[in-house]
């Protein structure tokens, strides 16, 4: 070979390789695509010649990404053959949080039709994964911000325990001052139960004396007359006996709860109070009187509030099974409530639902608001122990809607108990 016939060929063998190099930079293919024109309002740094996937799989390229009227299009060269329907979904995607980013397309149902070459559908402007992980992570500070004391949540929970701690403080110690003297009326109690069962004990032996004839009082009544009269007069007195013990065990057997709640509204800016008193005067029965919406009329409003305020609550209640039904005045207006514990006597009787309804004919305006529907409330109520429970309300489901948080505190008080006792007693004919 000539040294000319090395020099051609060498000429040749370059300028294969320079045409392949050409080729296989400039993204050549002799596969066909045809376009579809994807519309987004941003498109987070999806670069030019970026990867499409239909379903995980490759189908294509981007061809272009140009801004047309505030719009971002995105020409997408789809590889002939490939079918893909018009309710797809196409939406920016990432291989990982700082990996490459790529055309995502989810397939979508046949019956919707195929998307034709030149046809300009609507992208998904969801965040991408990098996007998406650094607002959950702002999100995510805001919220340790308020909890850890910087927010209004933090203050609102630090208000709340201060006053539970105020209230448990006070609760000790009225316990603690009336524990002494209703450990001695009940003392007072048994004593005189006692006694009052000696007196039936020896009544019966001086019965059954009488009857036989014996002793001095047998020779008394040798005729029957006298002994008739003396065997009633002693059966009185047993009698009598028996009443005064009754009478004893109905001053024992009421029970008196003592009852506060505490109202916190988020819209209304404001808290009120509710006190009363709950009386058993007998198992499974009881009266609650007392004070709702109690609060200072004088303070200034920080918001819109449309409870009634400073009313009366009187109610009836039976305790049946799992419920607690109950009718009367609630808030000052006529209704009835119910509350079931669906764990009663289980572990997890602690948990307790309720609904009330009220002012079923109420057509009134209350601060420029007409309201013309009954009045219903629903709620949930934990026990955190015998005395404290917390709860949530949704007051008024017809009209305003309006949140509330509760804190119960409720106690036994025996003093009040014997005091209502007494005064049945004296009630008594």
């Amino acid at each position: 070979m000539n040294s000319e016939m090395k020099v051609g060929l060498f000429v040749l063998v370059g300028s294969i390789l320079f045409g392949t190099a050409i080729f296989l930079l400039g993204d050549y293919s002799f596969q066909k695509f045809y376009p579809i024109y994807v519309e987004f309002s941003d498109v987070a740094g999806l670069p030019d010649r970026a990867t499409v996937k239909l379903s995980g799989v490759t189908a294509g390229k981007i061809k272009q990404i140009k801004i047309k009227d505030e719009k971002v299009i995105v020409e997408l060269a789809i590889q002939e053959g490939v079918k893909i329907y018009r309710d797809a979904r196409f939406l920016v995607g990432s291989t990982s949080m700082i990996g490459s980013k790529f055309m995502q397309i989810d397939q979508g149902h046949p019956a919707a039709g195929r998307l034709k070459a030149g046809d300009r559908v609507l992208g998904d402007d969801s965040l991408p994964l990098d996007r998406a992980l650094s607002k959950a992570v702002t999100s995510l500070q805001k919220m340790v911000e308020d909890v850890s004391g910087e927010g209004r949540l933090a203050r609102d929970l630090n208000e709340v325990m201060k006053n539970l701690r105020e209230i448990t403080a006070n609760v000790n110690e009225l316990v603690a001052n009336s524990q002494p003297h209703a450990e001695k009326v009940a003392e007072r109690l048994d004593s005189i139960t006692a006694k009052l069962d000696a007196m039936l004990d020896k009544t019966d032996a001086i019965v059954d004396k009488v009857n036989r004839g014996e002793g001095v009082a047998g020779a008394l009544i040798t005729d029957q007359k006298m002994k008739a009269d003396v065997t009633e007069a002693v059966s009185n007195i047993r009698d009598a006996s028996v009443s005064v013990k009754e009478a004893l065990g109905r001053v024992g057997g009421f029970r008196t709860y003592l009852a506060w709640d505490y109202k916190y509204e988020p819209n209304a800016h404001s808290s009120k109070n509710n006190f009363g008193v709950k009386i058993y005067p007998r198992e499974k029965r009881y009266y609650y009187l007392g004070a709702a919406n109690m609060i200072n009329t004088k303070d200034t409003a920080r918001g819109v509030d449309y409870e009634v305020m400073n009313t009366v609550d009187a109610q009836l209640g039976w305790e049946v099974g799992k419920f607690d039904l109950y009718a009367g005045v609630l808030r000052g207006s006529g209704g009835a409530g119910a509350r079931w514990t669906p764990f009663l006597n289980s572990k997890w009787d602690r948990i307790a639902f309720l609904v009330e309804g009220s002012e079923f004919t109420r057509n009134r305006d209350i601060k420029g608001r007409l309201f013309n529907k009954p009045r219903y409330d629903a709620g949930v109520d934990a026990k955190l122990n015998k005395y404290v429970s917390v709860g949530a309300r949704l007051n008024d489901m017809l009209e305003t809607k309006r949140v509330n948080f509760t804190t119960r505190l409720i106690f036994e008080d025996k003093d009040i108990a014997y005091l209502f006792g007494f005064a049945s007693l004296g009630a008594m004919k």
